[in-house]
């Protein structure tokens, strides 16, 4: 084989390689689809004491029962230990839990950092905008492959 034609072989792999990455459309993550579905920044906050209770949806998202208010939370990659107990402890500055990596969740024994926070009106608003996430992921996934 001489030096052309590896170099050539070498340039086919990579235009190649380039047409099936060009083109394809990124599943964005969870933060990102709610931040698209729900128009919000993902900055909300929630009093401490009047978190009543949580749950974790699917895609690792954390729905929070405030007094007046229901939340979603998504976390920054690495909390590995959400939906595996039963107990989360939130931790934050004045009081108050905060998107934007202001505020923390105790659970399973890891810290995990709150990337966004969203704020709706009741539960079925918070569980609407989650299925309309999942739905802008799956889309896009279908359209990528």
């Amino acid at each position: 084989m001489t030096i052309k034609t590896v170099v050539l072989s070498a340039g086919m792999v990579l235009v190649l390689s380039a047409c099936g990455l060009f083109g394809r459309e990124e599943v964005p993550t969870m933060s990102n689809a709610l931040l698209e579905t729900t128009g919000q920044n993902g900055r909300a906050c929630v009093r401490s004491t009047d978190i009543r209770g949580y749950g974790v949806l699917k895609h690792d998202v954390m729905s929070i029962d405030g007094r007046r208010n229901y939340y979603l939370a998504t976390m920054l990659p690495g909390c590995q230990a959400m939906g595996t107990t039963p107990r989360a402890g939130f931790e934050s500055d004045f009081g108050e839990v905060c998107g934007g990596g202001r505020g923390t969740v105790h659970i399973g024994g890891e810290e995990c950092t709150i990337r966004h926070l969203f704020r709706f009106d009741n539960r079925q608003e918070a569980f609407a905008a989650h299925e309309q996430a999942v739905e802008l992921r799956r889309e896009a996934r279908e359209r990528g492959e």
